[in-house]
């Protein structure tokens, strides 16, 4: 066959270009009807309000705040405590929390080189700052709205309490936003209230 057949006739290439000429067209009407629908609902869509939810710094002073960041490092250098046996068996690894070990051979009670280091109270944390939330707030469990008028925001960040319903956890959260006291677990359908009623 020589390439002289293989060309295409005059009259093929005017189909293929009617083709191609027709194609473009759905594909540009479709273009335009999905941009028109796109516009439409955005128009719909009411203006949906972000709800500020009150975040203050933790009053510290300078001693307490340099106490914060010794006790993250201290937590990032501490090891993993482990229970003996943990790394054989699962229901030792995934059921209670950490046992003081006690047996007479426990190699981690006989700090055995190669085992898991032994809890001690050197480990602690400086006292000024124990059980202080990352953020420095001494935290308060709150079970009633009322519960927010005794905190001190300065000093104080609210966890509400968890067999709390979500209309009293509603109220607590506004309450909390009127006195300007930080809430640690606000949840999302708190949030999606909140948003809708205003």
């Amino acid at each position: 066959m020589s390439a002289e057949e293989n060309k295409p006739t005059e009259q093929e290439q005017r189909q293929q270009q009617e083709t191609e000429s027709t194609n473009e067209q759905p594909a540009q009407q479709q273009t335009q009807t999905v941009q028109q629908e796109i516009a439409k609902t955005a128009e719909t869509k009411p203006e949906v309000k972000e709800v500020k939810l009150p975040r203050p710094r933790a009053s510290l002073s300078g001693r307490l705040r340099q106490l914060l960041r010794l006790r993250l490092l201290m937590e990032r250098r501490e090891p993993r405590w482990m229970r003996m046996d943990e790394w054989k068996y699962l229901k030792v690894a995934h059921g209670e929390h950490w046992r003081r070990p006690r047996g007479n051979d426990n190699k981690i009670r006989l700090e055995i080189k190669g085992y898991p280091k032994r809890v001690k109270v050197g480990y602690g944390k400086p006292r000024l700052v124990r059980n202080l939330h990352p953020s420095g707030f001494r935290l308060v469990i709150v079970h009633r709205p009322e519960d927010i008028d005794r905190v001190d925001p300065t000093r104080d960040a609210v966890v509400i309490g968890r067999t709390v319903g979500l209309r009293k956890r509603i109220e607590i959260v506004k309450r909390a936003i009127d006195k300007g006291v930080r809430v640690i677990n606000v949840t999302k359908d708190v949030i999606e209230e909140l948003k809708r009623t205003q």
